[in-house]
């Protein structure tokens, strides 16, 4: 009997020293996207109007400060808190915008200070997919842009550590930031305006007519 007391007590004695091992086991990090997608994505359009310079952190700063409406309820600042505790020598505070601007190419960026790049997670995958909303917003000097986020309690989309252990977190995705492809618009004309317009060309039409055949009947 003794022995069979004794296995829940060493089995329990091995979770207190997993525990204080690996405090971070089962630890997950908020991210954000901000995504390359289309054929003039967000990032490359941010680097065009002039934040190429900028790190991710500041990035991000801007784009919470410079959009209308505001994005405040997406970008919190409990997330850019976050991320401004974070070491000086993350990856947030030392890659600048414009040497991660490559096409189709989203960045991942979470609040313990990484910076992925990663293919896949786009906005216009999760537009309108349940559990999830859509902000449209203008980012000054940029344009439009849409940030997709998580309604609810679940991320949009997650991804781990490509080799697992115990201290590798899972990178959880509560918003995107992208800009659809821009496409020019042509105005309609109503019934009426296409009417006078053809009036219009039909009239222009019979006076080169016109001033044509007078220039043939001139006499030399």
């Amino acid at each position: 009997m003794q022995r069979f007391r004794t296995i829940p007590f060493l089995a329990g004695v091995l979770l207190c020293l997993l525990v204080a091992v690996c405090p971070v086991w089962g630890q997950t990090q908020q991210t954000f996207i901000l995504s390359n997608e289309g054929t003039n994505g967000l990032i490359t359009r941010l680097v065009t109007a002039g934040y190429g310079n900028y790190n991710i952190y500041n990035v991000l700063l801007a784009i919470q400060e410079n959009t209308n409406p505001s994005v405040a309820g997406i970008l919190t600042p409990a997330f850019l808190n976050a991320l401004a505790a974070c070491s000086a020598s993350s990856q947030i505070f030392t890659i600048q915008l414009k040497n991660a601007n490559s096409p189709g190419v989203s960045l991942g960026i979470s609040d313990d200070g990484t910076v992925q790049t990663i293919t896949g997670a786009v906005g216009a995958t999760y537009q309108g997919q349940p559990g999830t909303a859509s902000l449209v917003g203008t980012i000054s000097g940029v344009g439009p842009a849409t940030f997709t986020y998580s309604t609810t309690s679940s991320p949009i989309t997650s991804w781990a550590a490509a080799v697992m252990t115990f201290t590798d977190p899972t990178y959880n995705v509560f918003g995107i930031a992208w800009a659809p492809s821009q496409t020019v618009a042509i105005p309609a004309l109503s019934p009426f305006a296409a009417i006078l317009l053809a009036a219009g060309l039909c009239a222009a039409a019979m006076y080169l007519i016109r001033k044509r055949k007078a220039g043939f009947n001139t006499k030399s």
